[in-house]
């Protein structure tokens, strides 16, 4: 089964998987800590009732799968990595980059930018239209 492999969580206390209801009570959790801290860091209002009333009916459309977020959102969200770590990109499901640049610094960022992603389990995607601009030589071998 797709959720038991790819979204469901170890929880180490218990010694097992995630059940459908922990995961959904996990990523609802995840959401609104985040928006909680967004409100916080920026001196915006939080209206608990409010808040709560829309996390309850958020748990309620992603349990009964009339609303599901990305994949990585169940994967992701509500775990350290976002909530410790900050990796906030582990959330997007796919990235692109252009290499139509212009000094070879630019075109390595596209290229790190593209490594960080894929160690995130990312999607990514580039262009190849800095194709014949750049050239990369072998290295000599000491041999």
């Amino acid at each position: 089964m797709v959720y038991l492999r790819s979204y469901a969580r170890f929880i180490e206390d218990l010694g097992r998987k995630e059940q459908w209801h922990e995961t959904v009570e996990r990523v609802v959790n995840g959401c609104f800590s985040m928006q909680y801290d967004h409100c916080s860091e920026n001196n915006l209002p939080w209206f608990k009732e409010m808040k709560e009333v829309e996390a309850m009916r958020m748990y309620d459309k992603m349990f009964t799968m009339k609303f599901l977020p990305p994949g990585r959102g169940l994967w992701a969200m509500g775990t350290p990595l976002i909530s410790e770590k900050k990796l906030f990109a582990a959330l997007n499901n796919c990235a692109f980059v252009s290499t139509d640049v212009q000094e070879v610094e630019e075109l390595l960022d596209s290229f790190r930018f593209l490594m960080d992603s894929s160690m995130l389990g990312i999607g990514f995607g580039f262009d190849t239209k800095a194709k014949g601009r750049f050239h990369a030589f072998k290295p000599i071998s000491d041999q």
